[in-house]
């Protein structure tokens, strides 16, 4: 009886250490991803639509917020951004993010420390980039 009690024991706490190390941080979508905007019909015809002409030298996506990962939740900011001669970027702001206020300061956050090469043709205005918030991961939209 004693080694019976002892095998349940042993059981228990090998098991109570498994499941210590399994992490919570799984992503479960608990909304459908919104559709994706054409960036190009926020733009007018003198704009920089999209980011084309836009050549990244350093940035960084920014992070899935935890918030919006805990609970499962997706979307995507259009962020509208200035690029003055020597690729800093400039005037950033959130152009629309869907859900509204879940990814915008995140996203605004991270355009504004990225920099680009010089433009052949001067400062840029009113570039738009994409950022997707999808399955728990972040990327540029197209």
């Amino acid at each position: 009886m004693t080694g019976h009690r002892s095998k349940i024991a042993l059981s228990f706490l090998i098991y109570s250490g498994f499941s210590s190390c399994v992490t919570k941080d799984i992503f479960m979508p608990r909304s459908e991803y919104p559709a994706d905007p054409w960036v190009k019909t926020y733009a007018a015809p003198d704009d920089c639509p999209g980011g084309e002409k836009l050549a990244a030298v350093d940035f960084d996506l920014p992070l899935y917020p935890r918030r919006a990962f805990n609970s499962g939740r997706q979307g995507w900011v259009i962020v509208r951004l200035d690029v003055d001669s020597d690729g800093q970027t400039e005037n950033v702001s959130v152009e629309r993010s869907l859900p509204a206020g879940l990814f915008g300061s995140n996203a605004k956050k991270a355009v504004e420390k990225w920099t680009f090469e010089p433009p052949r043709d001067g400062p840029l205005q009113n570039c738009r980039v994409l950022i997707r918030y999808r399955l728990g991961t972040v990327s540029l939209g197209g």
